[in-house]
């Protein structure tokens, strides 16, 4: 099976053939159709201390072709998409219905901190043990996770729109409806008009918003921010121009976007953060400003949305025409391209390349 790995910390990734162990009791393989190169994909291994080697990739679609001892929630030939964030059903997180914040989500954390022995990786190449980046691995042509990493999808639904289902989609949407639940009428800025940020605006539309600013450099971005419904497109350059907003969505995570977007948002209102900010980045609140403006800021971990509930409601968005997914893939691409992709993506000459592994 061949797989994109990279062999060092922002290496470029090799397209070469691994080895991929038959699931386990508990687990699935996956022949993987589709998988989008996300941005935090290329930032785990530099910022977020992914060890390497490791196949990264987490937005992803394909067919189940093997179950484990034990598995009765999909069976060979089920169309799924990748569930980067996994619940276990049985933490506190997961009991109160928040099980995209589940507590025993396998990370490279564990691995770091010698947990990952329980979990050991099923890709190799001649005898080294091949990492999962984010536990799923979708930058090759095959993967096994467990059974609740994975979750049904219509067979009907192309697999690039699918792949986007496992990430871009929830996570921009999820951060609209579900984290800083936008209100019909409301006024919404949206920070940042990449995958997540366009779905973010979209998201927005979908509950109703009045009015929707994309902010973004790019001209061709805020071109389709348009195209997806925001009311206007602006420049960073004119953040500051913005006051008396009910909802800042910031797709960014920099302090100095917070920072804007806490100045943006009206008294009661609230900045919702869903960009990955860097571990040694600090924002700064004025105490005063947080107590007598009564403003909200709230994070947005996978757009607070549980797949196993809610892929359903997004697929039902995206039939009715309201989540125009296709619209924000620029294209497809074969898995040996994906360097290209990288370039190309971190370039801004592409919105989002959805890789197709197998041949």
């Amino acid at each position: 099976m061949r797989a994109a790995v990279m062999w060092g910390p922002g290496k470029p990734f090799e397209v070469q053939e691994i080895e991929v162990a038959d699931p386990a009791p508990g687990q699935v393989a996956v022949d993987l159709h589709s998988c989008g190169v996300c941005a935090s994909d290329l930032s785990l291994t530099t910022a977020f201390g992914q060890p390497t080697p490791v196949v990264l990739g987490h937005e992803g679609a394909g067919i189940v072709t093997a179950v484990g001892a034990g598995v009765d929630s999909v069976e060979v030939g089920t169309h799924v998409v990748l569930v980067w964030v996994p619940p276990c059903g049985k933490c506190a997180p997961c009991r109160r219905g928040d099980d995209y914040l589940c507590a025993n989500r396998r990370s490279s954390a564990d691995k770091r901190a010698g947990k990952g022995a329980a979990w050991a990786s099923p890709l190799s190449v001649g005898g080294t043990e091949i990492h999962q980046g984010m536990a799923t691995s979708t930058f090759a042509q095959r993967t096994v996770v467990p059974a609740n990493a994975v979750v049904r999808i219509d067979d009907d639904v192309p697999f690039p729109v699918a792949a986007m289902m496992g990430c871009a989609v929830p996570t921009g949407v999820g951060a609209a409806l579900r984290s800083a639940r936008v209100q019909p009428g409301d006024n919404v800025a949206v920070i940042g008009c990449g995958a997540v940020g366009l779905n973010a605006v979209m998201g927005a539309v979908v509950a109703g918003a009045a009015r929707v600013v994309a902010i973004d450099p790019m001209p061709e971005r805020q071109t389709l921010a348009t195209e997806v419904g925001a009311t206007e497109t602006i420049t960073p350059a004119q953040l500051d121009e913005l006051s008396g907003l009910d909802v800042v969505i910031d797709a960014v995570g920099a302090p100095a976007t917070v920072s804007s977007a806490w100045k943006a948002v009206r008294r009661g209102g609230t900045v919702t953060v869903v960009g990955a900010g860097r571990p040694n980045q600090v924002v700064e609140i004025n105490a005063y400003e947080l107590f007598h403006d009564d403003k909200k800021l709230t994070g947005s971990f996978h757009g607070g949305i549980s797949m196993h509930r809610d892929l359903p409601m997004l697929v039902g968005l995206w039939r009715t025409g309201r989540l125009p997914v296709e619209k924000l893939i620029t294209a497809t691409a074969d898995l040996s391209e994906i360097n290209e992709v990288v370039d190309a993506q971190q370039s801004g000459r592409a919105l989002r390349v959805v890789l197709m592994p197998q041949p």
